[in-house]
């Protein structure tokens, strides 16, 4: 396989890992592990979009009603966070980040078929940088978002879509222990990963084909003729 061919599957994993989950905003419940309130994939975050977990009502209660004896709903002692089903999901608004990722994603694929040698290899190596640090962006903003909702107040609105205290799954906003739990419920997930370990791959096998392609071993001498 020629170097060229890893970098474009490399960029075409990295485009397939857009419809895997990217984020979460998850918590840990005593014993059920982590469950995830909300998560997105990279497509839903370039629509600004999460989708519930219909199952985090129920485990949460579990987890919480049997840590603390209150009836699943009702407020634990893990620092105000709520199993009600009023609980809205998120609308963030488009992430630009991660558009502008699988744009320049795109035309780094389409680029690794135009031309030859170390062009080829320099704007394939300078599209999944950018496209990288793109992806890397797009969650920056997300916990940069859902960390602004959670210190706002009052009822849901545009920018504040978790609704006041009672209806957002952080509790009373980011106040003491709510600013340390927020950052440690806002998750990367193995779609975000694989799509960043893929360019990153094609950053390299790009840089590989810029410097003018593997060395090829050379062939063996052949032996002096018998005298």
């Amino acid at each position: 396989m020629s170097v060229i061919n890893v970098v474009r599957i490399a960029k075409i994993v990295a485009l397939l890992a857009f419809v895997l989950p990217w984020v979460a905003v998850s918590c840990s419940i005593p014993g059920q592990g982590q469950v995830d309130l909300v998560t997105a994939s990279g497509l839903e975050l370039i629509q600004g979009k999460m989708t519930a977990n219909p199952d985090a009502e129920k485990q949460m209660g579990q987890g919480l009603g049997g840590m603390f004896g209150a009836p699943p709903g009702s407020p634990g002692a893990d620092g105000g966070m709520q199993t009600s089903s009023s609980t809205n999901v998120p609308e963030l608004g488009m992430n630009i980040f991660a558009a502008a990722a699988a744009l320049v994603t795109l035309i780094g694929l389409g680029l690794s078929f135009v031309g030859n040698g170390k062009a080829t290899g320099r704007n394939v190596l300078v599209t999944s940088l950018v496209a990288a640090a793109l992806v890397f962006g797009s969650a920056w903003w997300w916990k940069d978002q859902i960390k602004k909702q959670g210190n706002e107040g009052g009822g849901a609105s545009a920018s504040a879509p978790f609704g006041g205290p009672q209806d957002s799954p952080f509790g009373g906003g980011m106040g003491g222990m709510g600013a340390g739990m927020m950052d440690q419920m806002l998750q990367e997930r193995f779609g975000y990963w694989i799509a960043l370990s893929a360019l990153l791959a094609s950053a390299g096998a790009g840089a590989v084909v810029m410097t003018g392609g593997l060395p090829s071993a050379k062939p063996a001498s052949a032996p002096p003729p018998a005298a």
